[in-house]
């Protein structure tokens, strides 16, 4: 009884651990340049796909997806960003929208305070806000700060 006991805990244990590893790795990959962005028109049809944008990450898979930002590229005007909460509870206190601004900071650009119960919900920004253009990584994070997804938009 306990070998077995302890055998699931071991087990537990392990998936934990490739867990937190896979969450590891996204964010590392987020962290990195952008390099590509997935084209949509003005109506949010997906014309050309960057597979590294609009991931999910595995702390959220399953409980939230982001669909591309659109119109990608921004030729000017507001960029929407599509969030589904798939699970009750499956973010804690709400999302936010952040970007890079012209000196490098991280701000919010957006945020969805009361996101914690499934539905559709829609992040809106102007990019000028940023006071950059070119390729721009834009996160969706927790409130808490976990990361959720990321992708990128090409602006002015």
């Amino acid at each position: 009884m306990k070998e077995r006991l302890l055998l699931g805990l071991l087990l537990i244990a392990l998936a934990a651990c490739d867990t937190q590893k896979a969450i590891n790795q996204f964010e590392d990959e987020a962290a990195l340049t952008p390099s590509g962005y997935t084209a949509t028109d003005r109506d949010g049809v997906v014309v050309s796909q960057d597979d590294d944008d609009w991931r999910t990450s595995p702390a959220f898979f399953g409980k939230v997806r982001v669909d591309p930002a659109y119109p990608n590229p921004v030729p000017s005007g507001v960029v929407t960003v599509p969030v589904s909460v798939l699970e009750f509870n499956a973010v804690q206190g709400g999302l936010v929208l952040r970007a890079r601004d012209a000196s490098g900071r991280l701000v919010a650009v957006d945020e969805i305070p009361d996101a914690s119960d499934p539905g559709g919900y829609i992040f809106q920004f102007s990019p000028a806000i940023l006071a950059r253009s070119g390729l721009i990584r834009l996160f969706v994070l927790d409130r808490i700060g976990n990361l959720v997804s990321y992708g990128d938009v090409q602006t002015g």
